[in-house]
């Protein structure tokens, strides 16, 4: 072999194994950069105990408003309610340091829908648009860089490309973290899981990296008042029938069932039916037979088929749950599901009370108990 292949080869292998390491290097830090974040959240997520009301927002939001060591939020410099490209330019013209839009950079922003938010990432000349539109909530990104008052399109990050809706139903933050610029999508929704990720995406070397993410799993707090949505208002429901003792409760005794089936979905109905007497035992069982409608226990299998229910986050009001409901040592029938719109899920619930008539049921009363995320219970960096 030539003395000049020799050389040749030894310089590929000094390229890589520099390029190996940078890749190496640049996990660890993002790595480190969620560890980093975690600890902040944790810090500040305003939820201690399970009697303590959690976050209304996303997790990054939690650190918007007070000052945090080593995070610095992306600046958000203007924002279109209704993106046109003369809007665009008008409003790019008129900042501090401004610039001029290429056609290239207005042909992408082309592409956007709904609100747009152009925000500045710290310590650098790039900038992010950021749109979220459809039913969806479906993120749009368009990164540009800006030097001497022109702008570039700056391609975004490998893993998104083919993504067909895994910018859907999250927030995305834009911020730097130990000096270095992240691009930070928080999973954290309005739906009934109560696990989220968020997926951290640093820039170096002139490009996007390798992504890291930290898995959070949380504990659920319940509540009686502080609903999603107006439920009742949505559903037109009429006023409950509770009798002359009120609705009170029933409303506890609605709060029991959602606290144990979040717990233990697969073993509720066997824990309450174990409290309970031969007779009333004997009642909840024809009510179930003269209700004459699906139940998702019955409909259980060892997967997570929407259609067959098994996890406590599948359930829903088009398919709930049947357990037995004892009040003031009556037994009726509760039905206990997630409130859905559409194919969305929301994580308040949904408790249906029937009593027995005859050879049939009817509904007397309906309550919503709100669940949201409580305390953090672990979280994992990956």
């Amino acid at each position: 072999m030539s003395s000049l292949a020799t050389i040749a080869r030894a310089a590929i292998t000094l390229i890589v194994t520099i390029a190996l390491a940078d890749t190496a290097r640049a996990a660890a830090s993002c790595q480190q950069a969620a560890q980093h974040l975690v600890t902040l959240i944790k810090n500040n997520w305003p939820s201690s105990d399970e009697n303590t009301p959690g976050a209304t927002g996303d997790m990054i939001g939690t650190l918007l408003h007070k000052s945090s060591p080593g995070f610095v939020p992306a600046t958000e410099h203007f924002r279109l309610v209704t993106y046109s490209r003369q809007a665009f330019r008008k409003r790019a013209l008129r900042l501090q340091n401004p610039f001029a839009a290429s056609n290239a950079l207005l042909k992408a922003l082309d592409d956007l829908q709904g609100n747009l938010g152009v925000a500045g990432l710290p310590g650098t000349n790039m900038f992010a648009a950021n749109s979220i539109g459809g039913t969806a909530h479906c993120n749009s990104t368009v990164f540009f860089s800006v030097g001497k008052g022109r702008t570039r399109v700056v391609q975004g990050p490998k893993q998104w490309e083919n993504d067909v809706g895994g910018s859907c139903g999250l927030t995305r933050s834009f911020a730097a973290i130990d000096g270095v610029p992240f691009i930070v999508d928080d999973s954290l929704d309005s739906g009934p899981s109560l696990a989220s990720a968020l997926t951290l995406t640093p820039w170096g070397n002139g490009k996007w990296l390798d992504p890291c993410r930290a898995d959070f799993v949380f504990a659920p707090y319940f509540d009686t008042k502080n609903m999603q949505n107006d439920w009742v208002g949505l559903n037109n429901w009429e006023k409950n029938d509770c009798g002359a003792e009120g609705c009170e409760g029933f409303q506890r005794a609605a709060l029991n069932l959602v606290r144990q089936t979040q717990l233990d979905r697969a073993g509720v109905e066997d824990h309450l039916l174990a409290a309970m007497t031969t007779s009333q035992r004997e009642q909840y069982q024809r009510l179930k037979r003269i209700a004459d409608r699906p139940d998702a226990a019955d409909l259980q299998t060892d997967g997570d088929d929407t259609d067959k229910p098994r996890t406590a986050a599948a359930l829903t009001d088009a398919r709930p749950l049947l357990l037995p409901m004892i009040v003031d040592n009556r037994v009726f029938l509760a039905t206990v599901g997630h409130f859905s719109i559409g194919w969305r899920v929301f994580s308040d619930w949904k408790v249906t009370v029937e009593a027995g008539e005859a050879d049939k049921t009817r509904e007397i009363a309906r309550f919503a108990i709100a669940m949201t995320q409580g305390p953090i219970l672990s979280a994992t960096v990956k």
